[in-house]
């Protein structure tokens, strides 16, 4: 019965959009630990090259007053030869602190070079010794500048490589970024076209529903009204005229009351579908109350009924009254057909763990092009249109009888007319 759905049913989360929320989460996440990263190595990259600038510049410094003191040693002893070798060995202090505070044979050896070299400038008489450890300081400071020299150029290369490395990182992150937001607006808007065209056929079908609906009940209604007015025109009628006409009002009412339960019960379903109830019924019965409710109907048409069925009771679990609505149905559709003065076989046959209910009419039958599609919803082959209906009875037979495990089937008969087959498991036997 999905094709006579009239309420638009919830749809399912889209997987795409999710897929995309996902996906933007893991690439933000990975675009803030990559920049945190980067950030962090740039920052040590940095303290490294400020390090190699500051030993650099020491070295310098270290250059610079050895020369001072090569200079002043001549002129002997002095307060200015002993600031220039304070001065010496503050700054191979500060070089021993820049180097993380451990004093290795490095440092080491340069202190004692110091010592010798303010030994020495204290003695003018070896003023060629201290020339000698002059220029071998000297060449090694030139030495330890150089180094750090090229250590501070490493440093810098380092830093221009991970500031690359950042730039393409961001960039990356940005280009995903945009094909991501790309992805996500086409399924967004592949999903508002796919719900706006849902929308547009739940309107379509609505509107379809109502006008099928209100063409369903003009029939009754304007088959009561005729009577009526026609019983009213015979001032002087007879009571069997009375008679016959109370009954075909009757037999219309019973008519107009089933198809305004079937209406109801399509309009108050959740997602247009039935809530069935699940309990255990006999289907003899079910299928007695539905000739039973259908013969005033038989009878407005000059149509016989003729039941067979078995006498003993066969248990079913499921839904009596829509089951019974659905055979109703079934049955009315075909009394439209069924010529006058002709029968309507109802026959309930059990088998083993199922049973069988047949409606055969001796009507004209249904093209052969036409029986797959007559329990679509709405659908009407032309002989149908032409006696009148919604094309919903059919549609909601098919559907209780699937919703309780059976199957329904309709087929022309070698004598002529339509026959239709519902074949339903019994209680015990239900998949």
């Amino acid at each position: 019965m999905e094709q006579a759905a009239v309420i638009l049913p919830s749809a399912p989360p889209d997987r795409r959009l999710a897929w995309g929320a996902s996906l933007a989460a893991a690439l933000f996440a990975v675009l803030v630990a990559a920049l945190a990263g980067l950030v962090v190595a740039f920052a040590i990259s940095a303290r490294g090259a400020n390090r190699q600038f500051l030993l650099a510049s020491l070295s310098e410094r270290q250059a610079a007053a050895v020369a001072r003191i090569v200079a002043l040693a001549p002129a002997g002893p002095g307060p200015a030869l002993d600031r220039a070798l304070i001065d010496y060995r503050a700054l191979i202090a500060a070089e021993t602190r820049e180097a993380g505070g451990e004093t290795d044979d490095h440092q080491r050896r340069e202190l004692a070079r110091a010592e010798a070299l303010a030994n020495l400038a204290q003695h003018p008489d070896a003023n060629a010794r201290l020339q000698a450890l002059a220029h071998a300081i000297d060449a090694q400071e030139r030495g330890e500048l150089q180094a750090g020299r090229a250590a501070l150029a490493r440093a810098g290369q380092q830093s221009m490589i991970l500031a690359g490395l950042l730039a393409a990182v961001a960039l990356a992150c940005a280009g995903c970024g945009a094909w991501l937001l790309w992805r996500s607006n086409r399924a967004l808007a592949a999903m508002v076209r796919a719900r706006t065209a849902r929308i547009e056929a739940v309107d379509a079908s609505r509107r379809l529903f109502f006008a099928k609906a209100s063409h369903e009940l003009r029939t009754p209604v304007a088959a009561l009204r005729s009577a009526a007015e026609v019983a009213l025109d015979q001032g002087d009628a007879d009571p069997a005229f009375l008679r016959e006409t109370l009954g075909h009002v009757v037999a219309q009412a019973g008519f107009l009351t089933h198809r305004i339960e079937e209406l109801l019960g399509l309009a108050s379903a959740d997602d247009g579908r039935l809530a069935l109830d699940d309990a255990p019924f006999d289907l003899g019965a079910v299928v007695a109350q539905a000739v039973a409710a259908a013969r005033s109907y038989a009878a407005s048409v000059d149509v016989t009924i003729e039941l067979a069925a078995p006498g003993a009771a066969l248990p079913m679990q499921g839904d009596a009254r829509w089951l019974r609505q659905a055979l109703l149905a079934v049955i009315e559709n075909g009394l439209k057909f069924a010529p006058m003065d002709s029968a309507l076989a109802v026959c309930l046959t059990p088998g083993k763990g199922t049973a069988q209910i047949t409606v055969s009419d001796r009507g004209p039958g249904v093209m052969e092009s036409d029986l797959p599609r007559i329990f679509d919803a709405y659908y009407q082959a032309q002989e149908g249109r032409q006696r009148g209906g919604s094309g919903l009875g059919l549609a909601l037979a098919r559907w209780v009888v699937e919703q309780h495990g059976g199957t329904v089937v309709a087929e022309n008969q070698p004598a002529g007319g339509c026959l239709i087959r519902f074949c339903l498991p019994l209680q015990g036997h239900r998949a």
